[in-house]
């Protein structure tokens, strides 16, 4: 499976905020749709700060 964890970090703590993401969607330049691999979503206002697919990680920080 390729799907990974999202953490969102503000004010440098980091916090999960989905688990098993299969897909990331840009909404517009500063919001992403996160689709979770049982259907969730959530949009989150943030910019990418790193991903590491070694890890299965995703890290947004807020703006």
């Amino acid at each position: 499976m390729c799907e990974s964890n999202v953490y969102l970090k503000k004010d440098n703590n980091k916090e999960l905020i989905m688990e098993n993401v299969a897909a990331i969607t840009p909404v517009d330049e500063k919001t992403f749709l996160l689709k979770g691999l049982l259907g969730e979503s959530m949009e989150v206002k943030a910019i990418i700060e790193d991903i590491n697919l070694m890890e299965h990680k995703i890290t947004l920080k807020t703006l």
